[in-house]
């Protein structure tokens, strides 16, 4: 059972066509990548599942029900969370104080008891301060958990992003290039721990990414855009054959001309 829906969604900005009815179903449990050239409109895609776009045309459907027009932190509160291609922490904030970001999207205080510091909110801000440093540990960063985020190396802020995301408690994660800019060591360690998550949290995956090795190994199914069009979806071993994806990957006249 498909447990996100994307139907004929088509997003334009002036004359240009970022997305035209793309039609993607996502099944639960699964590790799925949206794959394409530059340009292709997979940021928009995401954009748009997450809500920081709404689709001119088409509808989204998470578990049978729309989720179109609804803000970032509404559908975060149902349950999809994201990363971004260009890291987007709170540099001057501890990397402690990031997760916390996310699980705020889940405490109960209203704003009397914020203004007068009552118990309840102290107890659970403290609740919530022990799960993002166990968040922490469990994406292997606790040891950084005070410095500042901008500070920390690329790919410690890479893996506090994802620690952020994780703090939503979400049954679906968008992740958007999560192993660009790593060395080949930390890019094995990102796929190992990708597959971690699924496993261990049963979560629904879906990545957008360029190192092809990474998608043919981690992926269990794969949607092909490119130009704003899905062309191709399938397996990594019929995505991998599909004339079509080579056409947009190689260029035509090297298809021809093999």
């Amino acid at each position: 059972m498909a447990i996100l829906e994307a139907n004929g969604l088509t997003k334009r900005f002036g004359g240009l066509v970022a997305n035209q009815d793309v039609t993607v179903k996502i099944e639960k449990g699964t590790i799925t990548a949206v794959i394409g050239p530059n340009g292709a409109g997979k940021t928009t895609f995401f954009n748009m599942i997450t809500g920081f776009y709404v689709p001119d045309e088409g509808d989204i459907l998470l578990n049978g029900k729309s989720i179109k027009g609804l803000r970032p932190d509404q559908i975060a509160g149902r349950g999809i969370t994201r990363t971004f291609q260009n890291i987007r922490l709170f540099k001057d904030m501890t990397a402690l104080e990031n997760v916390l970001v996310g699980i705020h999207t889940r405490l109960n205080a209203g704003i009397l008891g914020i203004l007068f510091n009552s118990k309840k909110v102290r107890q659970e801000e403290e609740r919530a301060r022990v799960e993002a440093y166990k968040l922490m540990e469990y994406v292997g960063i606790e040891h950084i958990a005070n410095e500042k985020a901008g500070s920390l190396p690329y790919g410690l802020q890479r893996q506090l992003e994802i620690a952020r995301a994780l703090a939503t408690n979400p049954e679906i994660i968008l992740l958007d290039e999560p192993a660009a800019g790593m060395n080949p060591r930390e890019t094995v360690e990102m796929t190992d721990f990708i597959r971690r998550l699924k496993r261990e949290l049963d979560l629904t995956i879906i990545l957008i990414e360029h190192d092809m090795k990474l998608v043919m190994g981690l992926s269990e199914y794969i949607h092909v855009l490119d130009y704003g069009r899905k062309i191709a979806e399938g397996t990594p071993d019929e995505i991998r054959n599909n004339p079509a994806v080579i056409e947009a990957y190689l260029g035509k006249s090297a298809t021809e001309a093999s």
